[in-house]
């Protein structure tokens, strides 16, 4: 993610459904699985050390559960690898939380601290190797000092490696999909059950949250210089692959000018001059493009126009691109071959 998607997925927590999705699909705990948003209570997250920083960007949250509150500590954690020290920071931030709320006298009816549940939510695309248990960042202490150490656990979610949610309709579950997507087909897949998730009325208040993040993701995915965040997601995607056949170049053309530059690389390594490997880039190239556009023709079934092989075994690179434009566009092949009369040589 970048710095503006960042900030529109932080935005997604200031939401009580997704937060509720959250404890709902990844918490081990059947009360978590009955919560409704009208529990949720949204708290201030700013706290003052004694040095006086603070954090503005993690979420705190409460609910109510058995009459009592419990505090949802959310850190958003958006680090390129894992935090080795992560448990002691954990720690801290629930200090200064629970610091908090006896300064404000919002203890629970016994005049007691409430429970507080850490989470942890990281996006980086290494394993996350830190402990997640204080006590493993500690010598072990002499024998009668045990009872004396400080304690603190939190909940890890890998977004990248966390298994989803057993419910299909989890929005939290949908979105970690699109950003674990991996083929244009996984995200078609992941777009259009976030769509259709899209339309229940439970999701209203998060709804355009969601989709300000969404195109924003679809944007910086397809380098998109504008898109609408009135259209659908699915919407947005299409227009970037307008048909089937559009889709299937796209990923097709990925894999053939990577293995048409291994080969060109090859060639021109054999032939040992500079001269060599130009051609043999080329010839790669264009063997891969000529493979794409056979494979369209195929699909479509069609009566060729006469000489159509022999435009194809003699057009260079960029017409074999232009054509296969136009068929996954649409066009007819025999109006698109029939137009191009003067095949490069």
């Amino acid at each position: 993610m970048n710095t503006r998607s960042d900030t529109l997925y932080r935005q997604l927590f200031a939401h009580p459904e997704i937060v509720r999705d959250l404890l709902a699909g990844f918490l081990p705990a059947d009360w978590a699985r009955t919560l409704d948003v009208s529990v949720f209570e949204r708290v201030n997250a700013s706290y003052a050390s004694d040095r006086g920083k603070q954090r503005h960007q993690d979420m705190v949250w409460r609910a109510m559960v058995g009459g009592e509150w419990i505090y949802v500590y959310i850190l958003l954690e958006f680090q390129a690898r894992s935090d080795r020290w992560m448990a002691l920071r954990m720690q801290v931030y629930v200090g200064l939380l629970l610091q908090d709320l006896v300064a404000r006298h919002c203890l629970t009816r016994c005049d007691k601290l409430p429970p507080v549940l850490p989470i942890v939510l990281y996006h980086g695309r290494g394993l996350w190797r830190a402990s997640r248990d204080l006590t493993d960042l500690m010598l072990p202490p002499p024998m009668g000092l045990e009872v004396y150490q400080p304690q603190q656990q939190y909940m890890l979610i890998d977004q990248h490696r966390h298994m989803n949610p057993d419910d299909p309709a989890n929005i939290l579950g949908i979105v970690f999909r699109l950003l674990r997507s991996k083929t244009n087909k996984e995200m078609l897949s992941a777009l259009g059950d976030f769509a259709e998730r899209m339309k229940a009325p439970d999701v209203a208040r998060a709804r355009d949250s969601l989709k300000r993040w969404v195109c924003t993701t679809l944007q910086d995915e397809f380098d998109e210089a504008i898109m609408s965040s009135g259209e659908e997601p699915v919407m947005l995607f299409n227009r970037r692959f307008k048909t089937y056949e559009a889709l299937l170049e796209y990923e097709a053309v990925k894999r053939g000018r990577l293995q048409g530059l291994k080969e060109g690389r090859r060639k021109g390594m054999q032939q040992g001059m500079q001269q060599g490997m130009q051609q043999g880039l080329q010839e790669g190239e264009r063997t891969a493009l000529k493979g794409i556009l056979q494979e369209l023709l195929d699909r479509r079934n069609a009566p060729l126009p006469v000489g159509v092989a022999e435009k194809m075994d003699h057009a260079d690179a960029a017409q074999l691109s232009t054509w296969i434009q136009a068929l996954a566009e649409g066009g007819n092949p025999a109006e698109v071959f029939t137009a191009a009369n003067h095949p490069a040589a």
